[in-house]
């Protein structure tokens, strides 16, 4: 008579699936940063070729118009303000009177949109949260990427680039920071950054103080197109 041996099939100990999920914690730890990295390096990536595109929009409508949009501080001042009038006499009344305070960012690009299609869809910044104002004032927020210019048609001095710092005339960001200010006619559009905001550096809040994949993909500071080809 055959005696058959039962065999008995060996589990894992615990030591051994500790050892495992440690290694694969291990490799996650060294994956996952590369990752977000790569995500990170594609949306730059995607905020500058985006920016190009409307800045070739905003020229294709200046050709025909004959004049920049507005921007959001060119907002306000009643039916008799300069913005107001272009809006009537230019824009077609496409978009929302500027006689009224513009309540996104979003708003300087309608007359984009519409009758003529310079944009098939609002610029849309990924880094930004319309939930929330990024650094310029409670009531200033948006999805889209912030347009501002140094329009001649709007007559007030102190509106010269809207309160972007980095680009007005300011000797001592131009020594510090290699600053330009926007010529006459020319127009920038900013994108709050990987950081999400406008800008704060370690003196302060400057408001567009380019930012430089060199100091780190996730480093302060704000993407910024400008008309005349000047680096931001």
């Amino acid at each position: 008579m055959k005696v058959k041996k039962k065999l008995f099939e060996r589990g894992f100990t615990l030591i051994e699936l500790l050892i495992v999920i440690a290694i694969i914690l291990i490799l996650i730890a060294i994956a996952l940063p590369n990752f977000l990295e790569a995500q990170q390096r594609a949306k730059i990536a995607n905020v500058r070729a985006g920016m190009r595109g409307i800045g070739t929009a905003i020229e294709a409508f200046r050709t025909e118009r004959g004049v920049l949009l507005i921007d959001f501080w060119e907002d306000g001042g009643g039916v008799s303000s300069p913005a107001s009038i272009r809006w009537r006499e230019k824009f077609g009344r496409v978009g929302r009177d500027p006689a009224f305070e513009y309540q996104t960012f979003e708003e300087s690009y309608f007359p984009l949109t519409s009758p003529a299609a310079y944009l098939t869809s609002l610029p849309i910044d990924p880094f930004n949260d319309p939930t929330r104002s990024v650094g310029f004032g409670a009531d200033e927020k948006g999805s889209a990427f912030i347009y501002f210019d140094n329009d001649v048609l709007d007559p007030n001095p102190n509106n010269q680039d809207h309160g972007v710092d980095y680009y007005q005339p300011n000797p001592g960001l131009q020594i510090r920071y290699g600053a330009v200010p926007l010529k006459i006619e020319e127009f920038g559009l900013l994108s709050v950054g990987p950081d999400r905001v406008i800008d704060a550096n370690q003196a302060g809040s400057i408001r567009g103080l380019p930012y430089s994949p060199t100091n780190g993909t996730n480093s302060l500071g704000d993407m910024v197109f400008r008309s005349s080809g000047i680096p931001g």
